[in-house]
Order: structure tokens, then sequence, then C-alpha cells
């Protein structure tokens, strides 16, 4: 059994700018950090053994913020990133709407089905994350481990872990920032 402890990133820059980041690497505002710190405040009792990032900035630190005290460094990995989110990177998302008004559209009504011009497919992102996590759980089995990732992968996961139809992710809340949800693979 390995504990998985996801934690979505503090507010970034484009959370507060309403700017769809994917890959484009921004980065923490001050309040980020400080939820980023509520976090680890929040899990200062678990014992973490190891942590793992999305190598994107917002992700990273704030993962690093609350690995500290378990005197802890983030291991970087690609594939707990973000959707690539091609075209729309970086775009307000009112001006995504308004370049791309079918495929936002889309995004909105039956994320599940949805893709960003030139970005990557969210059932790709869901299979990248997916993979990696059992990879990881299956790699440190018997231990608690620290995962500071995105909104979109956190819901791919959720409907994994109750055994929701990929279909139905529409359904399932945004992540908020630096939420933690805690769930134990059995390997």
């Amino acid at each position: 059994m390995t504990r998985m402890i996801f934690v979505r990133h503090g507010e970034s820059t484009g959370n507060e700018t309403h700017s769809f980041y994917g890959h484009f690497d921004g980065g923490l505002t001050e309040r980020g950090r400080a939820q980023a710190r509520a976090a680890a405040e929040f899990l200062k009792d678990y014992k973490i053994d190891i942590a793992y990032g999305s190598d994107l900035s917002r992700a990273y630190e704030t993962g690093s913020i609350i690995a500290a005290p378990h005197g802890l460094e983030v291991i970087p990995d690609k594939e707990l990133r973000e959707i690539y989110a091609g075209e729309w990177e970086d775009l307000l998302f009112e001006e995504i709407g308004e370049k791309y008004p079918e495929e936002f559209g889309l995004w909105k009504a039956d994320i599940w089905s949805a893709m960003p011009v030139g970005g990557e497919k969210v059932s790709a992102v869901a299979k990248r994350v997916r993979r990696e996590v059992w990879r990881l759980a299956r790699e440190n089995d018997g231990k608690t481990v620290l995962i500071a990732t995105h909104a979109t992968p956190v819901r791919s996961l959720v409907c994994e872990w109750m055994g929701i139809a990929d279909e139905q992710m529409r359904e399932i809340d945004w992540v908020k920032n630096a939420s933690v949800s805690i769930v134990d693979y059995d390997t």
C-alpha cells in the first residue's frame, strides 16, 4: 500500500489574471505561497517519505514549500504537468472564447472530449498522469508520497478513484488551489 498525497498548486499568476496556463510556466502569487504554507501546516503531522512535483514552477514551488518541513526536496516530473494547451497557452479565458468559440464551448460542456487547439486531449492527460502515478505508487510501495500537480490531472484521477466514468468528468468540481487529496494505492 502506498499513501499518495496530491496537492494542486497554490494560486498562480494565471489564476489571478484568468489566463489558461497549461504548460506556460507562470509562478505563484503571494496568495498562492500563503496557500502552499497553509497546506504545509495541514500536512505537518503526516510522515512524508518522498516528494514529486510537476516541473512547472507553480506546482514545483508549492511542493517545495510543503516538502521543506519534512526535510525533503521535490523530484521534478514532467509527466505530472498540466494539459498542454497549444494555441490557448497564456491566453485569457475571455480571449479563448472569442477566438475559438466552438472548441472552448466543448471544453466547458464536455471537458473529457475537449482538446485545446493544437494542444493535448484531456484523455491523453489522464492516461499520462494515471500511468505515472501508478508507477510512482509501485516504486514507493509502503511509503507516503507527496505529489504536487495541477487541476486537470487531479480531476482525471478523481474519476479513477471514485469509479466515475471519464466522460462524466464535467460533473466533478474544479480542483481548488492548494487543495489536498489523500489516496491509498494498493500496489
